[in-house]
């Protein structure tokens, strides 16, 4: 069994040194053989058990004496705690690069591959949300039907068993601060989710944030919607209407038809349809999140997002092989 456990340690080692890849060779001639149901003739399992009893005779001798004695069972002994660490060490990096942690969803223990806790969820209860004013957090929520979608828009399948609606405003540092962990789940998930932005500007406490969903919607007309966004929330909270038409102007786009669309005020209904059916649905803060009948307010971890999605699509968590 020592060779077996040879084969893993020098395997590993290996990768960074010769030395160990000549020890790795030897070792799995060696298993080879017995799993061949023949004599191992390279001597390194008895080489092995000399370097090692050596060790610990100059340690103990009456330990390193019973090691000797006892060295098959000390073997396999040795053998399972291997093959145990190395089952935990990959669970854990698969949690880690599923929920941010190596100890399942929900965990907030510590993390040998997040040392500092960067994944880890704050203590800070403080909501992460923009309101109107006079307004706390939503209240009683409905989730508005996904209508016509429109054209670039939208990302994932219309299809998608689970629908994700954005209620958020350009202006709202919180909304920005939630863009990454969007994208996140857009590029994870694909089609088998159906992400939809829907334009809830807070003009009250944000005087250009009407303007810059209109803006994006022009955007939207030369297909370049997301890229528009993304110039958005980069630049925030600069948004006035030379802005605007400066990150046009940078993107490419058709400068007249861009001015125009905006002059024109092409999108001020569709934008605030999208407000009023954000009302509607009792919505009075920015971001808020419906995934399918679920509700998720304020600029969340990833993990929490990730949690409530996989159950809607019927992901267990301890299925990972």
């Amino acid at each position: 069994m020592i060779c077996v456990i040879a084969l893993i340690v020098a395997g590993l080692l290996g990768i960074f040194s010769a030395k160990y890849r000549l020890i790795a060779k030897e070792a799995f001639n060696c298993v080879f053989k017995k799993l061949t149901l023949r004599k191992c003739d390279t001597g390194l399992d008895t080489r092995l058990k000399s370097e090692i009893t050596a060790k610990f005779l100059k340690i103990n001798p009456q330990l390193g004496r019973t090691i000797f004695r006892y060295f098959e069972v000390f073997s396999w002994i040795l053998l399972i705690l291997t093959l145990v660490t190395i089952f935990f060490v990959a669970q854990g990096v698969y949690f880690y690069a599923k929920y941010g942690n190596c100890n399942g969803p929900d965990s907030d223990q510590f993390c040998i591959f997040d040392p500092l806790g960067t994944n880890k969820p704050q203590n800070d209860t403080t909501p992460q949300i923009c309101s109107i004013p006079g307004h706390g957090e939503n209240k009683t929520l409905v989730a508005p039907p996904v209508d016509e979608l429109i054209s670039d828009s939208y990302k994932g399948s219309p299809d998608a068993k689970v629908v994700i609606i954005e209620f958020g405003c350009y202006s709202c540092h919180y909304t920005k601060l939630v863009e990454p962990t969007v994208k996140r789940l857009i590029d994870h998930y694909g089609d088998k989710i159906l992400y939809v932005y829907r334009d809830f500007p807070l003009s009250l406490t944000h005087e250009n944030a009407l303007l810059a969903s209109e803006a994006s919607h022009c955007a939207c007309d030369e297909g370049k919607y997301w890229e528009y966004r993304e110039y958005l929330f980069a630049n925030q909270p600069k948004q006035y209407y030379d802005d605007l038409i400066s990150y046009a102007k940078d993107l490419g786009l058709d400068d007249k038809k861009f001015k125009e669309c905006l002059d024109d005020e092409k999108y001020k209904d569709l934008v605030s349809e999208n407000y009023q059916i954000g009302i509607n649905s009792g919505i009075t803060v920015t971001p808020t999140f419906f995934i399918n009948n679920q509700t998720i307010i304020g600029a969340k971890d990833y993990k929490d997002f990730k949690k409530v999605i996989d159950k809607e699509l019927g992901i267990k968590w301890w299925k990972f092989w």
